[in-house]
């Protein structure tokens, strides 16, 4: 064609009766039909040479298109224009609709929004695909031509749901049907399907896309639509074809139709790299660069070596090199082809092809690219470029919009193994597959992390925010199709997402965040399963760098944690997302349980209307409804649920007082509105238990302690020195009810303890009054016991705090990679000391018979953990855990963190005497300036720990701080009398 001489053709649409050309320089000619005005050319004629669309030369075009009588291009800024026939919509010219034709082509509104990349035109109906992997359609909707579940038309660009996820590469139109290629290489159709060329094995109509099955175990890279038939090309190189047969246009060697997808076969060892067809023929290209066609040959769209006017096989139309020169790609109109030639670059004077472009040229990336399908952009190897050139920062803002905001594409481009379409020949199958059936979530996270850091490293806020929009795209997009959709389309997209340095942060990171956890929310409990485990297998830093301290980044941010009465739904999202993070760390423990608190939420929240709430709500423990801040206890600090606690404790005691005080009023000489205890200090225990085991009711009162022949009224001093003579003596190893284990300092039940129930129980009931009474205990026991009063099984470390030397042999068992039973000669048979005498133990019957193996020995561990901490004090355990249950079981217990309720009952073992000097109270005229009073604090900084142990005890009755530290404890110094100087 000598209208092109000078030109470098890089693209061609051709329909039945008009034809359009791009240029590398993104111009656009076109020559035909122009019925319906589809040339777009100021000729009202038909036109029988190329001419340029003039009212396109403001824009750069990177794709085009030609259907009957309509034509659709893209703009390289992702904008749609369209111009000729308008009968149906087919334009998507909102404006057009009561129009026939558009003689000069439109920039359609809004289309540049959506960044546009493909368009594929049919007869009267045109699909468009954006950079994200998402396809519009619009048009004629006879047949279900557009795949939005009827045959409606319409006459702007409307998402099809049915593809939404899959991340399309390719679209494709034959005359009233419709095709999509997926980045998995998977092929769905939908439209007119009479004559088998949706390929689903019968003749039906589909109103939505449906995926063509007969190819699931294939990687097809390519597919073309004919008038009424089919092609696909596969990873190796291979045709298939299907549908409308009358002229031979299957290639199949038969006229007949063929409605399921099957092999063209072309001489031994052609292997095909595209593929193109007209309303009644195919051609092929093949690597060895010779051209293959089939079909109606009558108008010569087969060439010249056509034998047969119909040719139902293929036969060779070009050998590989014409009149010396090279084919590049092939296109097939309606009733006519073309095949395009590389340049001939022997000087490039008489050349209108600029340099850049020539380099383009000669590494094979433009020719005929618009016939395949689309790449996703390699981001991380854009991102290691350097230099901040325009155009650079250009491809890679385009690239963020396509990844960031595609559902699959996000998660092809940070998978694994790398992907087929990131511009590799990975042929595998086993690339397609969903890594949930391997238990993995199948993620580079070290590749989203360097990709997220460099493009914050581009310091450039246009990216930032493209990368953000995206984000938000991305997830509003999920929230709008996850419960319609299987969660293997877009559930890894949580976690690229919730990697993301912008979550937690402010501006543009705000509105990502509560998007991303707006769809934690709404997972079901099946998907919040899978999410937990994924979540569990992160690294440390990013588990807590990233996860955990940007969602808690998040929840300080927020204005308001209540609004009328109820959490906000941003807030509650937020706590949901954290929740199944918390839940991921106790399958993985990456950080302490401290680090889930959130420091806003414990000091700002009404804690007695969050309780109230709590307790009255009837809520799932799945978190669908939130009503309460006690349902995530995880968040709130100790001193939060301390304080829980005690408005619990002392909404009970006002509960029981007030019945008390009515029952005395009703004759009841004997209800007192206290607890009283009248004990004797000699007979300490036995008096304490007799009475307690009397006045059960009277627990829940508030607590009173007498001394016999010791006066003084109690305000709370001799309750805790009762507390204090009474612990010393329930401890006591000579009494017999607790062992002491010197390596850990810690009390342990005595298996072999002669004392009553009643008695165990009696020291469950006093750990139970102390936290009522809100008094410090000095009491050692291991961390095991505060889980099982949790109900928590205990496990193999728990015994570290108990037998750290028999807890670290046990373990060496289950490391030691030589043959266990030879070497340490161990069976089912323990044995242990009573009373000086060695009993044996059989772990399960006929213990002594069985020996411990490599096979066996986790087992063996298992039963020898439970005996030590479960079946050999059962009965003084279950005594004990009666008597604390019957104080203690009530709803604020359940928040509590095992290792939080012993600081509740124990207190803390580290003092900040800073925060102590800042709450002391000053009477009797002293001031924090009075000489005496700074002498006192200087004196007490400077005093090594156990001093500081002994005055804490001196003046308070116990050597721990309480929860929330000294800044919690109420303290006065005043004058020792009213003419001294002495505190």
């Amino acid at each position: 064609m000598e209208a092109f001489s000078k030109k470098d053709i890089i693209h061609i649409a051709a329909s039945d009766f008009h034809t359009a050309f791009l240029t590398s320089e993104g111009e656009i000619y076109t020559t035909g039909s122009n019925e319906s005005g589809q040339l777009g050319t100021n000729l009202a004629e038909n036109s029988f040479f190329p001419e340029p669309v003039a009212a396109l030369d403001t824009q750069i075009i990177i794709h085009v298109d030609c259907g009957q009588g309509h034509t659709v291009a893209v703009t390289d800024a992702g904008a749609l224009a369209s111009w000729g026939a308008a009968e149906f919509g087919q334009l998507g010219q909102r404006e057009a609709v009561d129009v026939l034709t558009v003689a000069h082509p439109r920039i359609l509104k809004g289309s540049r929004e959506l960044h546009f990349v493909r368009v594929a035109c049919g007869s009267s109906h045109t699909l468009a695909l954006t950079g994200s992997g998402s396809v519009y359609s619009f048009g004629q909707g006879v047949f279900g031509a557009l795949g939005h579940g009827n045959t409606e038309s319409c006459s702007t660009p409307v998402l099809i749901d049915g593809l939404w996820g899959f991340g399309v590469v390719q679209i494709a139109c034959g005359e009233n049907h419709s095709l999509a290629l997926s980045v998995d290489g998977q092929v769905f159709s939908w439209g007119w399907g009479k004559y088998g060329q949706l390929g689903h094995g019968s003749s039906n109509n589909e109103h939505n896309p449906l995926q063509v099955k007969a190819l699931a175990d294939q990687m097809i890279i390519q597919i073309v639509g004919g008038g009424d038939h089919t092609l696909a090309l596969n990873n190796e190189k291979q045709v298939l074809a299907w549908g409308r047969g009358h002229w031979g246009q299957t290639g199949l060697g038969t006229l007949s139709d063929v409605h399921t997808p099957t092999q063209v076969h072309l001489p031994e060892g052609e292997l095909v790299i595209q593929a193109s067809a007209g309303v009644r023929h195919s051609v092929v290209f093949t690597e060895s660069g010779k051209i293959f066609g089939w079909g109606d040959g009558e108008q010569g769209q087969l060439g010249r070596s056509a034998r047969e006017k119909v040719q139902v096989s293929p036969f060779l139309i070009s050998d590989a090199n014409m009149n010396g020169l090279t084919a590049s790609y092939i296109v097939a109109g309606g009733e006519h082809t073309f095949i395009v030639f590389q340049p001939c670059i022997k000087s490039s004077q008489d050349s209108m092809i600029s340099e850049e472009r020539l380099f383009s040229i000669q590494n094979g990336d433009l020719h005929g690219d618009g016939l395949r399908h689309v790449r996703v952009p390699e981001l991380p190897s854009m991102l290691e470029g350097t230099g901040d050139n325009t155009k650079r920062l250009h491809s890679i803002g385009h690239a963020i919009e396509d990844i960031f905001s595609s559902i699959r594409f996000i998660v092809i481009a940070f998978k694994h193994q790398p992907s087929f379409w990131l511009n590799h020949m990975d042929t595998s199958n086993s690339s397609r597959k969903e890594y949930s059936d391997f238990g993995d979530h199948g993620l580079d996270v070290k590749s989203i992390r360097n990709v997220y850091q460099r493009i914050l490293e581009l310091r450039n806020p246009e990216i930032l925010k493209k990368l953000g929009d995206s984000l938000i795209r991305l997830f509003m997009s999920i929230e709008k199709h996850m419960q319609n959709v299987p969660h293997s389309r877009w559930i890894r997209a949580l976690l690229i997402g919730l990697q993301c340095p912008f979550v937690g942060e402010k501006g543009i990171g705000d509105m990502v965040s509560t998007r991303i956890f707006s769809v934690f929310s709404k997972l079901t409990f099946l998907d919040g399963r899978k999410i937990t485990f994924w979540l569990s297998t992160y690294p440390r830093d990013i588990f807590g760098g990233r996860f955990v301290r940007g969602v808690l980044r998040y929840l300080s941010n927020r204005k308001e944690f209540t609004r009328s009465g109820s959490i906000p739904h941003d807030v509650a999202a937020a706590l949901k997302t954290l929740w199944y993070l918390y839940e991921a760390n106790k399958m993985e423990p990456h950080l302490l349980y401290s680090e889930f608190y959130s420091k806003e939420i414990s000091e700002s929240v009404d804690l007695l209307e969050e309780y109230l709430k709590w307790s009255h709500a009837k809520y799932d423990k799945d978190l669908n409804t939130l009503v309460s801040f006690c349902q995530v206890p995880f968040i709130l600090s100790p001193q939060a649920k301390s304080k829980i606690l005690q408005v619990e404790a002392e909404m009970i005691k006002n509960q029981v007082v007030q019945a008390s005080i009515l029952q005395h009023l009703s004759g009841n000489l004997f209800a007192f509105p206290f607890l009283v205890l009248r004990v004797r200090r000699d007979h300490l225990i036995q008096d304490t238990l007799v009475q307690l085991n009397v006045e059960r009711i009277d627990y829940l009162k508030p607590l009173k302690v007498i001394f016999e022949g010791e006066e003084g009224i109690d305000q709370g001093g001799v309750t805790k020195e009762f507390f204090q003579l009474l612990c010393r003596e329930l401890f006591n190893v000579d009494y017999g009810m607790f062992t002491y284990e010197e390596e850990t300092r810690n009390f342990w039940f005595n298996p072999n303890s002669m004392e009553s129930e009643e008695t165990f129980e009696l020291v469950g009931i006093i750990l139970g009054l102390g936290i009522y009474n809100n008094v410090i205990l000095d009491v050692h026991l291991p961390l095991v016991v505060y889980k099982k009063v949790l109900n928590i099984k205990p496990l193999l470390h728990d015994l570290n705090d108990l037998q750290p030397q028999l807890g670290k042999s046990l373990q060496q068992l289950l490391d030691y990679e030589g043959d266990v039973e030879e070497t340490f000669s161990l069976t089912f048979q323990i044995t242990y000391d009573y009373f000086g005498e060695m009993k044996t133990y059989d772990l399960q019957p006929g213990g002594g018979n069985v020996p411990v193996t490599n096979e066996n020995r986790e087992k063996y561990t298992e039963l020898y953990v439970k005996y030590l901490l479960e079946d050999s004090i059962k009965d003084q355990f279950q005594s004990f855990n009666k008597g604390f249950q019957q104080v203690c079981g009530h709803h604020a217990l359940q928040l509590f963190h095992y290792e939080e309720l012993e600081l509740l009952i124990c207190g803390l073992p580290h003092f900040d005497f800073d925060a102590l000097e800042k709450v002391t109270v000053y009477q009797g005229g002293y001031t924090k300036d009075t000489g005496v009073v700074k002498w006192f604090w200087e004196l007490v900084k400077d005093m090594p720990l156990e001093e500081k142990k002994a005055l804490l005890f001196f003046t308070t009755g116990n050597d721990r701080a309480p929860v929330g530290g000294l800044g919690c404890l109420p303290f006065i110094i005043q004058r020792n009398g009213g003419e001294t100087d002495r505190i």
